[in-house]
Order: C-alpha cells, then sequence, then structure tokens
C-alpha cells in the first residue's frame, strides 16, 4: 500500500502528464472551463459518443449554460431524452444544480458554452487631453474655434430626452447604454475564462463533476476501490497538490474525456472486482457454517 507521501508525489506527476496532453487538445477545443464540467456530468454511465450528442443538443436548444440554469428540469430532460443519453431525468437535475451551484459560489464565471474572446485593445481617451477626438476637452476647443456659445440653444439638459417616469425621474435609458456597449478588461475575460471553476469539484463528492474525478482517481491507483465517494473525496484532498487543486481537477477531467472508454471500462472493472472479492470472502464463512452441520 504507497505512502500518502508517495501519493502525493505520482499525484504532482500525473498533473504535469496530463498538462501535457491537454496542451495540444484545448487549443483547438474552444468550450468554456464551465463547459467541461458540465460534460463531466453528461459522462456519467454513459458513452463519450451520446455524451457529445447530448452537449451538441443542448447548444441547439439553450442559448448558454446560464440559460440552462434558469430553465426548467424537464426542458433540459427533453432535450437529453431526444438524444437516448441514460438516466436523462438525473442528469438534467444534475445539470441545473451544479450550474447553480457554480453561479452562487463564482461572480466571475464565463456561463457560455465557450471561450470568451479578447477584443482588440481600442485607445483610451486620456482625460484633458484637447488633442484626442471624443474628449471633453476637444469637444469644447473645437466649439471655440467654430465660435460657438456655451450657452447654445441646442445643448439639452441632462435630463432631456427622457420619457417621463411616474417613480423615478431621470432614470437610466437602457437603449443608448446597449447601442453604445464597453468591451470588458482582458484581464476581465481571463478571470472568467479561468479554471479555478474546477476548485468546485471538491465541494461534494454527490455533485457536480466529482464523479470523472473519482474514476480517473481510481484507475490511477490513488484511491481504493473499496472507497466509497466520500472517503475518495478526502483521500484526494489529501493527495492532489495543495496549492493546484482546481488544476488537478480540471486537467483530470479534460484526461478523463480524451480517454473516457478507457477509464470508464476500468474503473468499472476495479470496482466490480471488489465487490466480488467482498461478496467471496462474506459467502466463504457461510459455506464453512454448511459443511459443518453436514460433515462434508
Amino acid at each position: 500500500m504507497p505512502t500518502l507521501r508517495e501519493l502525493q508525489s505520482k499525484a504532482k506527476k500525473l498533473l504535469v502528464t496530463w498538462r501535457k496532453e491537454a496542451d495540444a487538445a484545448l487549443k483547438k477545443d474552444r468550450r468554456s472551463p464551465v463547459s467541461h464540467l458540465c460534460m463531466s456530468i453528461l459522462m456519467r454511465n454513459n458513452s463519450i459518443t451520446n455524451a457529445r450528442q447530448a452537449e451538441h443538443a443542448l447548444r441547439k436548444r439553450f442559448v448558454d449554460w446560464n440559460e440552462i440554469r434558469v430553465s426548467p428540469i424537464a426542458e433540459v430532460q427533453d432535450v437529453l431524452e431526444e438524444c437516448g443519453t441514460p438516466g436523462a431525468d438525473s442528469k438534467a437535475y444534475a445539470l441545473r444544480r451544479f450550474l447553480r451551484d457554480v453561479f452562487s459560489k463564482y461572480t466571475k464565471t464565463n456561463l457560455y458554452f465557450d471561450l470568451m474572446e479578447i477584443p482588440e485593445v481600442a485607445p483610451v481617451p486620456v482625460p484633458g487631453d484637447p488633442a484626442i477626438p471624443g474628449s471633453m476637452e476637444a469637444a469644447a476647443a473645437a466649439a471655440a474655434a467654430s465660435g460657438e456659445d456655451d450657452e447654445d440653444d441646442d445643448m439639452v439638459s441632462r435630463e432631456s430626452g427622457l420619457p417621463n417616469h411616474p417613480v423615478i425621474p431621470g432614470f437610466v435609458d437602457m437603449d443608448k447604454i446597449i447601442d453604445q456597449p464597453m468591451p470588458l478588461d482582458a484581464k476581465l475575460i481571463n478571470e472568467k475564462n479561468g479554471i479555478h471553476v474546477a476548485s468546485i469539484s471538491w465541494d461534494d463528492s454527490e455533485k457536480g463533476p466529482f464523479s470523472a474525478l473519482w474514476r480517473v482517481a481510481l484507475v490511477e491507483g490513488l484511491v481504493e476501490p473499496q472507497s466509497s465517494a466520500g472517503e475518495a473525496l478526502g483521500k484526494l484532498r489529501l493527495v492532489a497538490p495543495e496549492k493546484e487543486r482546481d488544476h488537478f481537477a480540471f486537467h483530470a477531467i479534460v484526461h478523463a474525456q480524451l480517454n473516457w472508454p478507457t477509464i470508464s471500462s476500468k474503473s468499472d472493472q476495479l470496482r466490480a472486482k471488489y465487490k466480488k472479492k467482498g461478496e467471496d470472502e462474506e459467502a466463504a464463512p457461510k459455506e464453512k457454517r454448511q459443511k459443518a452441520r453436514t460433515g462434508r
């Protein structure tokens, strides 16, 4: 039986291997980290082929994961059932519950199906520089040059142009905001695309993407086949690199997607082998007592 230190060393080496394996795949795969985590739920007791079909069907039916988060479970279940996904009802429930957990835990999370693209950086006007078009100083300089009076009759007040409102005078005009979108800061987009969301895998052994992580750990010998989900989670918390648990979980899940037929089959065999061994050990004393009674 490997010691805890040996398992921790093995986990670090596995993370290095998984990163190299995922590097090329993730360059072509533009799905968001949340999409990868949701995929692990669709893979439960399912083939990778059907899981991909189910994800594709969800993309066609819903705008993004956020819409699935707020949609009735029955609607998600209908889409999965049309794909022939086993356990469509439980997967629909697990998906929505997981997405609600993610939404409540992280305020900066990309719930689109794909990664958010970083826009090209546009020059930002510097306040007080009359040489930069669009600044207030530039507008004032242009008005002075043309001989326009600051008290021009055409000038509008802050409240003008807004419809009357019975409760909130001068409320924000949403049309103007929508027509003048501001790109998000690149650092914020990177944060929204961050794989730190995978740390939610460690919150609960019965929810979210832990099932895929558990199967990978079982195949790699990081946890014992006789361990329950809760026991496996506790063991993996000790084994996974402490400062990179989210990376460990995320790359383990990507590794599972890339090798699901093998991982699914091997983990099932390990669990079945342990179960059979337990049944044989339980049956042995009964058989011994039976022989003692019959004298055979």
